[in-house]
């Protein structure tokens, strides 16, 4: 992979994660599985607009999303493991790339 397409996507990721609101949800789903109208309950938001911002956290694979059966199917959203790591050393990296070294 080149060093444009790993900055795109560490791009991608912290504008992501720049959302107070996408983090207030990944704190909550972190604290425990939830669904989109809870969460829309809990933040008192739209439930249209905690769709679109669950949809841009599971994109950066922040979270997953599974349909769990009941009374009524929803689809519940859990934490993946991730870690993110910005230092000097993934910049250099990064600049060297960008180069061609």
């Amino acid at each position: 992979m080149c060093g444009e397409q790993d900055i795109e996507g560490l791009v991608r990721v912290l504008r992501v994660l720049a959302n107070p609101v996408r983090l207030k949800m990944l704190a909550l789903i972190a604290a425990r599985p939830r669904h989109a109208y809870e969460l829309a309950k809990v933040l008192k938001l739209s439930y249209p607009l905690v769709h679109l911002n669950l949809t841009a956290l599971e994109r950066a694979g922040l979270i997953e999303g599974s349909y769990v059966g009941g009374p009524r199917t929803r689809k519940v959203y859990r934490l993946r493991d991730f870690e993110l790591v910005i230092n000097g050393d993934l910049l250099r990296k990064l600049g060297e790339r960008l180069e061609g070294g």
